[in-house]
């Protein structure tokens, strides 16, 4: 399956997705600069790729819902991460050269039917992407996102430093997964490390390249993993719910008919 660049300002904006490899964004080039980087050698330590049905860690695996409780595969043993698509190659629907709609159904480690939609857009301002989760046959619980790594370093200027402004941390418990409890932070956040999430998110968030380029992040999703413990790369997720959201009762219930939508603008200075 052939890669997808999606190029607007005459090439020298250019985004390369990869529909056989989770449907990730692999690269995202601005004139001379490559903005998305790598934090380790597992697949999910790259690139930028849709979390679906659900962002984050799921404990232990284990989802209880309506009454029943469901085993997922333990991806990042001793937990489930990060939905059940990034591994798996995604059908493109359509595309254009500046467009591009990709679908993934999930398959038999995800206890309902469904699939999910990204939609993505290039213009010489930035990129639009939409992410729709679906339930094919029967309600199903559902939280989405996307994990960009974006690089620590480009070919000029300061490494990266990012600016989130929120209102609450969900503090992470002895298994690292986010607490019902909310604690009120500084707005914007201190200096990390962080591998947390917060609520009440005031777009934009940006990743700033003092002497490069200001990357801004805007989302309707009401929340935002930030991880920054290592040394090549950084992320910031936005997520519409919190990491193990069926615990946190914070799931979206998705139907057939009426998906689950988060939509994301990148734009650069």
């Amino acid at each position: 399956m052939s890669d997808i660049q999606l190029r607007a300002d005459g090439g020298d904006i250019c985004l390369t997705l990869i529909p056989g490899s989770g449907g990730r964004w692999s690269s995202l080039r601005v004139g001379d600069l490559e903005l998305l980087g790598r934090g380790g050698p597992r697949l999910v330590d790259w690139g930028n790729y849709p979390m679906a049905p659900y962002a984050g860690r799921i404990r232990h695996g284990l989802l209880t819902w309506q009454g029943r409780r469901h085993q997922l595969p333990l991806d990042l043993p001793p937990h489930a991460i990060h939905g059940v698509t990034l591994d798996r190659p995604w059908q493109v629907t359509d595309a254009g050269p500046t467009y591009t709609v990709l679908r993934c159904d999930f398959d038999t480690r995800w206890p309902w039917r469904g699939h999910v939609v990204q939609r993505v857009s290039l213009d010489g301002d930035g990129v639009n992407a939409r992410l729709e989760v679906h339930a094919d046959e029967d309600p199903m619980p559902a939280w989405t996102g996307y994990h960009p790594w974006f690089a620590r370093r480009l070919t000029r200027g300061e490494p990266a430093r990012f600016t989130v402004r929120c209102d609450h941390l969900l503090p992470r418990d002895a298994d690292g997964m986010p607490s019902r409890v909310t604690v009120p932070v500084a707005s914007p956040l201190p200096d990390g490390p962080w591998d947390d999430v917060f609520g009440g998110v005031r777009w934009p968030a940006e990743v700033t390249w003092e002497g490069a380029l200001r990357l801004e992040i805007r989302s309707d999703a009401g929340y935002v993993v930030v991880f920054d413990e290592k040394p090549d790369a950084v992320c910031v997720e936005p997520q519409t719910a919190p990491p193990n959201a069926v615990e946190l009762d914070l799931a979206a219930v998705v139907e057939p008919g009426t998906p689950l939508i988060m939509e994301t603008q990148l734009t650069w200075h």
